[in-house]
């Protein structure tokens, strides 16, 4: 009796150690690595029993079991333009986080199998300018030029009698850093500036053989969101775009930019929506312009436009993920959009106007391009 008993103490001993090491391999866990990189901000982590972990930017790592759900809370201060898992975009209910305009954000992610790595890319706010320089040779070809600017504050410029040089001296010898500085375009023709701090800021271009007009660079703060603007001498304003860049394009002559037509939505996101359009040309009242023709534009009987590519005449345009390069460069004027056949969205504009020495960049042959944004509704 007392053996059997034995026995049967043993036997449930030994269930037990084992049901106790199949507990501990179900509840085996996985390291969450998250980082802020970019802008301002902070974020928490809570599990389904509410407890919280502070995320403080660096890169910090967590421990949950396998298959936990989490609630994760990103506070930003300009927003957010994506959660990454690894290398990938993270969704929510479907859609993609990232160009998130509210300060705070909340998603659920589920702990994997794995060690895996979150990165929350913050939305930077700048105050600075962008040039991109491009020049034309004697044959017509378009490249990217080799320009050099200086930047320095109002106050030491006028101080060294408008002389841009003698200025960015007086701000070394007795300024700040953020007085000045000297900036010389890459291969690609591209300037950019570091961040500016509120003030007023004279940029010119040196060593200039032609002698370009100097103009102001002027950088506000609106509850610590930087506004930023250029003044041109004849008083006439860029503004900057939502991350507090100024663009501009500088250009040796007159300059023919092709088009492309971009669909955005009301948050200036670019809505990647399939579909077909056609386009008609307006005069000065408005009106609908027939029978207009040169070598590769012309227009029909009801004021369609068509446009010859070097192969053929096009008349219906196609969009793709929401953009379309026209195939010629439309002459000044105003244009409407008609027909417009998309997949998932509808237009809110239809009007354009085509400006020369308008340019949002160069394509990839280094060609001049103006964008055209189209509003399309709801989104």
């Amino acid at each position: 009796m007392h053996l059997k008993r034995y026995l049967c103490t043993g036997l449930i001993s030994s269930m037990m150690l084992v049901t106790s090491s199949l507990g501990i391999q179900a509840k085996s866990t996985s390291t969450l690595h998250i980082e802020l990189t970019g802008g301002l901000g902070t974020a928490e982590i809570m599990t389904d029993e509410e407890i919280t972990y502070p995320v403080d930017g660096g890169d910090d790592s967590f421990s949950f079991d396998k298959g936990t759900q989490l609630k994760i809370t990103i506070h930003s201060k300009y927003g957010i333009d994506s959660v990454q898992d690894d290398s990938s975009v993270l969704k929510q209910n479907g859609k993609k986080i990232e160009k998130i305009s509210g300060k705070d954000y909340t998603f659920t992610y589920k702990t994997q199998d794995m060690d895996t790595n979150l990165t929350v890319n913050l939305t930077e706010m700048h105050s600075r300018f962008k040039i991109t320089s491009i020049t034309t040779d004697e044959n017509g070809e378009v490249m990217p030029g080799c320009v050099k600017y200086g930047c320095v504050t109002k106050s030491f410029y006028e101080e060294a009698d408008e002389n841009i040089e003698e200025a960015i001296k007086l701000a070394q010898e007795n300024g700040l850093e953020s007085d000045y500085q000297i900036l010389e375009s890459d291969d690609n023709g591209v300037l950019q500036s570091n961040d500016f701090i509120k003030g007023t800021y004279i940029i010119e271009k040196m060593d200039d053989e032609d002698e370009t007009e100097p103009f102001e660079l002027i950088v506000t703060r609106n509850k610590d969101i930087p506004y930023t603007y250029i003044r041109l001498n004849n008083g006439y304003e860029f503004s900057s775009d939502k991350s507090g860049t100024v663009k501009m394009i500088e250009s040796n002559q007159y300059i023919k930019s092709a088009t492309r037509i971009i669909l955005k939505n009301k948050n200036d996101k670019l809505v990647e929506d399939n579909g077909t359009f056609k386009i008609k040309m307006l005069d000065s009242e408005g009106k609908v312009l027939k029978s207009y023709k040169n070598d590769y534009l012309k227009t029909d009987k009801k004021g369609y436009i068509s446009m010859y590519d070097g192969v053929r005449w096009i008349s219906t345009f196609t969009l793709k993920k929401g953009m379309c390069i026209l195939p010629v460069v439309l002459p000044d004027g105003d244009y409407k959009i008609v027909k417009a056949d998309l997949k998932d969205v509808c237009l809110k504009t239809f009007d354009f106007k085509i400006s020369s020495n308008t340019i949002s960049g160069l394509d990839g042959d280094s060609q001049p391009i103006s964008n055209t944004v189209l509003q399309v509704k709801g989104n």
